[in-house]
C-alpha cells in the first residue's frame, strides 16, 4: 500500500515526507528528559487519525503506535512478521484457481484497553467497516476488494479464514498488513454492522447503500469523533491518544499494563519503551532546526538537503546528534491532471516532461542525493524495475516540437502559446500547487516555472494548507502538483494510484486510466508467477512512461537526525526510517 507523503509520507506522502522527528533533548541532560519521552516534529497536523479514512504518511506513522495489524514488516529484514496473528497466514489456492483462502489465528494474549480479548468478531467488524459503502476508505478499499467473506470457527474464536474470489499476488500481505484491526465495542457499540454480511458490502445493492443503518454507522465512523477524539481512538497497540492541540502537538501516552509487554522478546513490535511520544507541529524547517539545536527536538526526518549537510558545521549538533541515511522506499514526482482540458493531450504532457530538468533538481535542490526513477517501481526491486527505459531528457527543442504538433502557437505575440479549445482561444497557462511549508517543493515549482516560461508556458506557483490540499487532490481539482508516495517492501499493486475505480475519493489524483489500463492492472494483480509478473511490470512502466500522468523525478535516502542519547532506533528503508516506540535511552 502507498501512503501520500508531504505531497506526506506520500506514498506522501510521500513528498518528500516533510516531518521532523525529535525527542526532547538538545543541550539538556538526558536525566531531566527521561520522563518526557520522545518529541516528534511535523510540518502540519495529520489529515486525521481514523484507521481507514486517512492515508497520509504522517497519520500512518502516528496510527502505527495506536492500532495493530495481524502482520507487520520487520524493519531489519523487511519481511512479514506476526503481530496480532500468532503466525504467518496459511495460504491455499482453491481448486481450478477460482480463488484463495488465507487462515490466521489471533494471539490469545491480545487484549483491548478494557481487558477484553481481541477476537475474530473484531476482525470481521474491521473488514465490514472498511468495505461499508459510505465509509470514506476509498484509498484502502481497492486493495481488499478481492476479499468476499470471512469464515469463523465455532470451536475457536481466535481462528478465521479470509475467503478471496480471485488469485492475488499480495493476498497475505493485504489481509495481514493493510487491514487494521479495530475494537468493535468502541467503533460500533450498537453492533450495527452485525446486521450485514461481508458479502453485502462486496457489490452492494442500492438497497444496501441506502439502508439507514449503513448511513448511521458511516456517519459516525467518518466523524471527527473517530478521527481525533481521545476517548474513542483506541487500539490494541502500546499507546493511546492523550492530547491533540490543532496546529501545536499530538501526544501519545504509553499504556501502563499493555498486553504486548509479555512478548517483548518475540519481535520489535512488542518493544515500546518511550513513556510518551509527542508530535510537535512547526510549519517551517528553519524554525524546527533551531528548536532542535536548542534542545526542544531530538530527531529530524528527511531534513532539507542543504540543512542536512550544513548541520555538520554546528559543534552543538555534532555533540548531541548523529545522522541516519537508509535508502527510502518512496519516489517523488510532478503530477499532471490528465482530465484537464489542456493536459488531456498526451503530447502536452510529454512536452512538460522534456521541460523538466530532473538532473538540475538533483544537483541544485538535492545536492546530488537523489537517484532518478522512470516509474512507480523503485530501483530496489531490481527485476521488476524497467531499467531499459530511457528517462525524458531535458530538451526544450523536443518540447517545442511536441507543442507545435499539438496545435499550440503564439498567435498574438504576447509570449504565451495559445490554442482554440471548444471554440475558445485558450492561453497555455497552468497552476503548480504544493503543500504549504515545504520549501523544497516551492523551489522546484519556481524552477519549473522558469523552464516553462522559456517555452511560452505561463505557470503559477501556489501553496495550499495540507488538509485542503489533500481534499482538492482527491476531487482532481489540481492541475499540476508535486507529490511523493511512500511504499511498503512488497511487489507493487498499481490499483490504488492508477485504476479508474480509485478516481473518486481515492488516490488516483490525476484521473488517469481507461478500460484497457484497468485490465492490465487486473492482470498484474492476478499473476502469481514472479517472472511473468516482472515482465508485466516492465510493460506497465513503458505505458506510464508514454502517457506521462506523472513526471517521475527521484528516489532518495532518508536524511534523519537522531539525538545521540537514544539507541535501538531500528534504522530502516521502511518509513519513517526508524521505529520510534523502540527508542531506548542509552545507559
Amino acid at each position: 500500500m502507498k501512503r501520500i507523503s508531504g505531497i506526506i509520507s506520500t506514498f506522501s506522502l510521500i513528498v518528500v515526507i516533510t516531518m521532523l522527528l525529535s525527542a526532547c533533548g538538545g543541550g539538556e541532560s538526558s536525566s531531566s528528559k527521561d520522563d518526557a519521552g520522545i518529541t516528534i516534529h511535523a510540518l502540519s497536523d495529520p489529515e486525521n487519525l481514523n484507521a481507514f479514512t486517512s492515508s497520509d504518511a504522517h497519520a500512518t506513522q502516528i496510527k502505527n503506535n495506536i492500532y495493530q495489524r495481524l502482520l507487520h514488516y520487520d524493519y531489519a529484514t523487511m519481511k512479514l512478521t506476526p503481530v496480532l496473528a500468532a503466525a504467518r497466514g496459511e495460504v491455499e489456492v482453491m481448486e481450478g484457481g477460482k480463488g484463495m483462502k488465507i487462515t490466521f489465528s489471533i494471539r490469545p494474549e491480545a487484549r483491548w484497553d478494557n481487558g477484553e480479548p481481541v477476537t475474530v468478531d473484531d476482525v470481521v467488524f474491521s473488514l465490514k467497516a472498511l468495505k461499508c459503502p459510505k465509509v470514506n476508505s476509498d484509498a484502502v478499499k481497492p486493495y481488499l476488494e478481492f476479499v468476499t467473506d470471512i469464515q469463523t470457527y465455532e470451536e475457536d474464536d481466535h481462528k478465521l479464514t479470509f475467503i478471496c474470489n480471485q488469485v492475488y499476488m499480495l493476498a497475505e500481505h493485504v489481509v495481514g498488513y493493510d487491514l487494521v484491526i479495530l475494537p468493535e465495542h468502541i467503533f460500533d457499540p450498537e453492533k450495527i454492522l452485525r446486521n450485514f454480511e461481508v458479502s453485502d458490502f462486496v457489490n452492494p445493492t442500492e438497497a444496501t447503500i441506502n439502508d439507514p443503518k449503513v448511513k448511521t454507522f458511516a456517519d459516525a465512523f467518518n466523524s471527527e469523533k473517530f478521527g481525533r477524539d481521545t476517548e474513542t481512538i483506541q487500539g490494541s497497540g502500546p499507546y493511546r491518544l492523550s492530547k491533540w492541540q490543532t496546529g501545536q502537538r499530538i501526544v501519545l501516552e504509553r499504556k501502563k499494563d499493555w498486553w504486548g509487554d509479555q512478548l517483548e522478546a518475540e519481535n520489535m513490535f512488542f518493544q515500546a519503551y518511550a513513556p510518551k511520544i509527542t508530535y510537535e507541529v512547526i510549519n517551517d524547517f528553519n524554525t524546527a532546526i533551531t528548536a532542535m539545536k536548542a534542545g526542544k527536538l531530538d530527531v529530524i526526518l528527511i531534513t532539507p538537503v542543504k540543512d542536512f549537510i550544513d548541520l555538520d558545521e554546528s559543534p552543538k549538533f555534532k555533540e548531541n546528534f548523529y545522522k541516519s541515511e537508509p535508502d527510502m522506499l518512496a519516489f517523488q514526482y510532478i503530477g499532471l491532471n490528465v482530465r484537464d482540458k489542456i493536459l488531456s493531450d498526451k503530447k502536452v504532457r510529454q512536452a512538460l516532461a522534456h521541460l523538466t530538468n530532473v538532473d538540475q533538481i538533483n544537483e541544485k535542490v538535492l545536492y546530488g542525493k537523489g537517484k532518478r526513477v522512470i516509474g512507480p517501481i523503485l530501483p530496489q526491486f531490481k527485476d521488476a524495475y524497467a531499467s531499459e527505459i530511457t528517462p525524458y531528457d531535458y530538451s526544450p527543442e523536443k518540447a517545442q516540437k511536441l507543442l507545435s504538433e499539438a496545435g499550440w502557437k503564439d498567435t498574438d505575440g504576447d509570449g504565451i502559446l495559445d490554442k482554440v479549445i471548444n471554440g475558445q482561444k485558450t492561453p497555455l497557462k497552468l497552476t503548480f500547487t504544493y503543500n504549504q511549508g515545504n520549501s523544497m517543493r516551492e523551489t522546484v515549482g519556481l524552477m519549473f516555472k522558469e523552464w516553462l516560461r522559456q517555452a511560452g508556458i505561463d505557470l503559477e506557483v501556489r501553496s495550499m494548507e495540507w488538509s485542503l490540499y489533500l481534499g482538492e487532490l482527491k476531487k482532481q481539482k489540481i492541475q499540476v502538483f508535486y507529490g511523493s508516495w511512500v511504499t511498503d517492501p512488497r511487489d507493487d499493486d498499481p490499483k490504488q494510484i492508477w485504476h479508474t475505480e480509485s478516481r473518486n475519493g481515492g488516490s488516483n489524483y490525476t484521473g488517469f486510466g481507461n478500460a484497457a489500463t484497468d485490465a492490465m492492472i487486473d492482470k498484474i494483480k492476478s499473476e502469481l508467477d514472479q517472472e511473468k509478473r516482472n515482465q508485466l511490470y516492465h510493460e506497465w512502466q513503458a505505458l506510464l512512461h508514454d502517457e506521462v500522468p506523472y513526471i517521475f523525478l527521484n528516489n532518495q535516502t532518508f536524511r534523519n537526525v537522531v539525538h545521540n542519547r537514544f539507541e535501538n532506533i531500528n534504522a530502516s528503508s521502511i518509513y519513517p526510517g526508524y521505529y520510534e516506540a523502540g527508542f531506548k535511552l542509552k545507559k
